[in-house]
């Protein structure tokens, strides 16, 4: 008998399998026109959109309550997306079977599921306006027609946390050890050189620095997705280059003559100091492109200019956020989980600090930041929501039954932090995967154990 083969050779080995099949199917180094779209009008990519705003593209019911609920059979990772006409995509982790879902919005019925190497913190497919998926997996983006057919496979060094559309043509690709690349949404094919925003990483290991990305750590360099302006190609980024002392915000900007089928580049605007550190926490842009907010170390929110990276304010929130905050119309920034809901491996410094996670509204005025309101005794489990009538949406831990946590949704009113309206979801309990809202209002919640509940 030879030896046995290990899970990351094995992993290896399906990437390169998995390669040749995209590659052997529907490639093409033909120009479609405008046959590809930018990304969809609904929730489109794991923080909602391009700009990381956690806001849905509409309203929810004043009174939302269960529509549908299903089981996908393995632990779900990353929030469900959604492509505004009709379906739902949501990743899953298993040893065998599917690990890539379709749904029905409307009835939760599986319109088509196919196997992929899924592996990262956060693992959601970003859509397209046709319902064309760029799915983030172990060493590379795979791209998928709506029917769940293989389109195209693109490698690249380490596993993608950045995949954004920025027009109808170009896919902005960045992975969690700092490789970004501009491609054809079309074809795969290169539209820009890699620029390698953390320098050259000295392993050949896809998988190098994984488990630091939930937290922010400096074993990843970029653990979370880009807040990309869409309007001028430019992306928004914290790095943390390996051997650095501190991490940086990273201004790119992908320079591209679309008259010409000619290359573009990505070029370096600006690289800011982040001297209290970061955590694994996206970057949010502001709704006027001219802020961008993130997490530090001790959990405080700061605003950076989008122009030179300046620091412009800083607000203590109290604790430790593992999730980005959604920005509400009126520019309220409310704070995600800090949660016990995600498994951080065997090095997390800050299980100590695993709650409470509460609420809270800060704002930026007049050159500086104030705390608008908190709630306390909500422990939030996961990404908030916002809509644009100024709701959010947090899933929260309760009281349970039979001494077993349980989860509720609440619906807030963003400008005071009231509860406007209170869903518990039945029979769910464990961490919280993530929760979405698609261009219908159809709220999504998905748990860390795999089951789906659709509420409208």
């Amino acid at each position: 008998m030879g030896p046995a083969t290990t899970p990351r050779v094995a992993r290896t080995l399906g990437v390169a399998a998995l390669a040749v099949a995209f590659l052997a199917g529907c490639t093409s180094h033909t120009e479609s026109g405008d046959a590809r779209l930018p990304q969809a009008a609904s929730w489109s990519s794991v923080t909602g959109g391009p700009s990381n705003s956690g806001r849905a593209h509409g309203s929810v019911s004043q009174t939302p309550e269960l529509l549908w609920s299903r089981t996908l059979g393995a632990p779900a990772i990353g929030v469900a997306s959604s492509d505004g006409i009709g379906s739902s995509f949501q990743a899953t982790i298993s040893e065998r079977g599917c690990n890539l879902f379709s749904l029905s919005a409307d009835d939760g019925r599986k319109r088509w599921c196919t196997r992929l190497p899924t592996d990262g913190p956060r693992i959601t497919a970003t859509v397209d306006g046709r319902g064309s998926l760029f799915v983030p997996m172990f060493g590379g983006v795979g791209a998928v027609a709506s029917e769940g057919e293989n389109r195209w496979f693109l490698p690249t060094r380490g596993t993608p946390t950045t995949v954004t559309l920025l027009n109808n043509r170009h896919l902005l690709v960045i992975s969690h050890q700092g490789a970004a690349k501009v491609v054809n949404a079309h074809t795969g094919l290169d539209a820009s050189p890699e620029l390698r925003l953390a320098g050259r990483i000295g392993t050949d290991d896809r998988g190098y620095g994984l488990p630091w990305c939930g937290i922010g750590e400096r074993g990843c360099p970029v653990p979370g997705p880009a807040a990309v302006d869409t309007s001028s190609a430019t992306a928004y980024v914290t790095v943390w280059t390996p051997d650095a002392d501190e991490p940086e915000l990273v201004a790119v900007r992908y320079n591209a003559d679309d008259s010409a089928a000619v290359d573009g580049a990505l070029d370096v605007l600006w690289r800011a100091p982040l001297a209290d550190g970061r955590l694994g926490v996206p970057a949010v842009l502001s709704n006027d492109r001219n802020e961008v907010y993130v997490h530090s170390r001790d959990g405080d929110l700061a605003a950076y200019s989008a122009v030179d990276g300046s620091r412009l304010w800083s607000v203590p929130v109290g604790y430790r956020p593992d999730l980005p905050p959604a920005l509400l119309p009126d520019g309220t920034l409310v704070t995600g989980g800090r949660t016990t809901t995600m498994w951080k491996g065997t090095d997390d410094d800050h299980d100590d600090d695993a709650g409470p996670s509460p609420v809270v509204a800060v704002r930026g005025e007049d050159g500086s930041g104030r705390e608008l309101w908190r709630r306390d005794d909500l422990q939030q489990l996961t990404n908030p929501a916002a809509t644009e009538d100024g709701r959010v949406l947090v899933a929260v831990r309760t009281d349970g039954v039979e001494d077993v946590p349980g989860i509720a949704v609440h619906v807030l009113d963003g400008g005071s932090g009231e509860t406007l309206h209170r869903i518990e979801v039945p029979a769910a309990g464990g961490p919280v995967s993530g929760l979405s809202i698609d261009s219908d209002g159809r709220i999504m919640l998905t748990t860390g154990l795999g089951a789906v509940y659709v509420f409208d």
